[in-house]
């Protein structure tokens, strides 16, 4: 009788050896010694100790986001597509099957993942209730206090609360448990406490006829919601960006396009609004990339980099290349099969545009595009027809930013009313011109400083907005830059067609450079209203404008020039 007990046991013994390796990486739960019949009954208390100290093998990076699911049901469908998701949008969620590795104890490893979950996704399937696991994975996931958003698949909410009185779906699987006798009947009932308090909670339901990829969209908006996580940070105080929202909201539509550009001069907000953009849209995508710096990086030769960012960003790893022509025709191959949301910043040549969109046309049918840059003209030549230009601020909203970073509050302390007022006019709504005029004056109360800044400004702009703005005048050639200096210094308020007329008379391009200064955001052409009626006066005539501190630069270029290089210009 002893040899056929060893025997037995040995059997037992290679046929676990045998599943462990046959199974892999691919099992729920690792497979342990046989109990004996003394331990049999203590099998119950497997599920109290969900929560043992983390194994030396553990990650020490935490979970953000635990997925409980019943394997045979949805870990290769609704699951997996929920887990693969989310990861896309930088969260590091646990599933078990893509997570965890041989040489784990799988009950810690799940234990930590649900101890520093800050929300659990529980997938109640048609055969849940008939893992004890799942049951268990539930009750613990409750106990710690974190959000649970359950979604009800192929099942009724009404299949959690009626087990007790033998009705719905899962109250046969606890039928099965207690005929098999190995759960305690408190155990039983604790589980059956966590169906019936989960069956209240908001979540969200499949059915039959319903179309799941909107179903796993809204279950990842919802998630993304509680997680109060956007993927860029867009600015401290958001003064106006509702309002240029809506106003970007209501262009795209009208053209009902991929791709959309937004334009305006520098500092005025372009970057601040895409990024907004991209946070408001990016938990509608199943892949989303925002490619930065755009001109900077093409100054460095870094394009490729770019292409790179922009191809991991959309999930594509597995393909390699050592050139910007290369990439672009991987990018044309692989962007019409992905639905992503792209944001190319600060772009202000074609060349960039068809290094990292080289296929425009063929874009996937659901994505969407947006392209910022100081060049209207290089948008327009690309075949943009579609482009939101940036407003500015109102006044209002001007004196907020403005007093938010010279006061540390929305409005001006008394005694400074007119000065910020003097402030406001000399910024003309440019949100980079008041937040560092702002920040410069913070915590500076003597009147005759502000005056003497102010009285500064006409002469010499702070560096930092002499960098920004001054980038689109170098981009000129020494023609252009020329028209430039005479609008600054005596052609702002002039008819178009007079200052077109004196370039003529010059022998150069008036109207083609004029068109260049206006494309890139250096000169505005307005029509002149009726101050009473509103009505424009002189139809199709159109007079020059100029941003205040654009022209205060080109005044300044002026004076630090030696004077025999100019023509006579005072």
């Amino acid at each position: 009788m002893e040899i056929i007990k060893l025997l037995q046991e040995r059997c037992l013994s290679i046929l676990n050896v045998l599943v462990r390796i046959c199974l892999g990486p691919f099992r729920r739960f690792a497979l342990t010694p046989p109990l004996s019949r003394q331990t049999q009954p203590d099998r119950q208390n497997a599920f109290d100790q969900l929560a043992p100290p983390f194994s030396a093998s553990a990650s020490t990076e935490p979970w953000q986001i635990f997925i409980n699911h019943r394997g045979s049901d949805v870990k290769y469908t609704l699951a997996s597509k929920i887990h693969q998701t989310l990861d896309g949008k930088g969260f590091r969620a646990f599933l078990d099957v893509e997570e965890l590795k041989a040489g784990d104890v799988i009950p810690a490893e799940i234990a930590a993942a649900m101890k520093s979950a800050s929300l659990h996704i529980a997938i109640f399937s048609p055969n849940y209730a008939q893992s004890p696991w799942c049951l268990a994975e539930l009750s613990f996931m409750l106990k710690t206090g974190a959000k649970v958003i359950p979604i009800f698949y192929h099942v009724e909410p009404s299949d959690l609360r009626w087990i007790e009185q033998g009705k719905g779906k899962y109250a046969h699987a606890f039928s099965d448990h207690r005929k098999k006798g190995r759960y305690t009947q408190e155990k039983l009932n604790e589980w059956k406490k966590a169906l019936h308090d989960i069956s209240f909670h908001s979540g969200h339901e499949v059915k039959n006829n319903e179309d799941e990829a909107t179903v796993l969209k809204n279950i990842v908006t919802c998630a993304l919601k509680v997680m109060k996580s956007v993927p860029l940070w867009v600015a401290e105080h958001p003064l106006g960006l509702d309002e240029m929202v809506k106003g970007f909201q209501s262009v795209a539509s009208e053209g009902n396009v991929k791709i959309t550009g937004i334009v305006g001069m520098g500092g005025s907000g372009k970057t601040t609004l895409a990024k907004e953009l991209f946070n408001i849209n990016f938990s509608s995508f199943e892949r989303c990339s925002f490619v930065s710096d755009v001109r900077d990086a093409a100054s460095r030769n870094a394009l490729l980099d770019k292409q790179k960012k922009l191809l991991t960003d959309l999930g594509v790893h597995h393909l390699s290349f050592d050139s910007v022509d290369e990439g672009k025709a991987v990018l044309g191959n692989q962007l019409g099969s992905h639905r992503g949301l792209i944001v190319l910043d600060d772009v202000d040549h074609i060349d960039q545009l068809n290094a990292l969109l080289p296929n425009k046309d063929n874009l996937g049918s659901e994505s969407m595009v947006i392209v910022t840059s100081r060049e209207l003209g290089v948008l327009k030549l690309w075949g943009l027809s579609c482009i939101y230009k940036m407003p500015g601020l109102n006044r209002s909203q001007a004196e907020q930013l403005f007093c938010w970073h010279a006061f540390l509050q929305h409005f001006p302390p008394t005694g400074f009313e007119t000065l910020v007022q003097d402030f406001l006019k000399a910024c003309n709504g440019l949100p980079l011109s008041l937040k560092v005029l702002g920040a410069q004056l913070y915590g500076e109360k003597s009147k005759d400083y502000w005056k003497s800044l102010l009285n500064k400004l006409s002469r010499v702009l702070p560096g930092d907005i002499q960098k920004s703005l001054q980038l689109s005048y170098d981009a000129l050639d020494e023609e252009e830059k020329e028209m430039f200096l005479d609008v600054a210094c005596f052609l702002i308020g002039e008819w178009k067609s007079t200052a077109t007329a004196v370039w003529d008379g010059m022998h150069w391009s008036g109207l083609h450079g004029l068109q260049t200064l206006v494309n890139k955001c250096l000169v505005e052409l307005v029509y002149e209203r009726d101050g009473q009626s509103g009505h424009f006066l002189y139809e199709k005539r159109e007079k020059l404008r100029m941003h205040d501190h654009l022209r205060d630069m080109g005044r300044e270029i002026i004076r630090a020039e030696t004077y025999c290089t100019r023509r006579g210009r005072s």
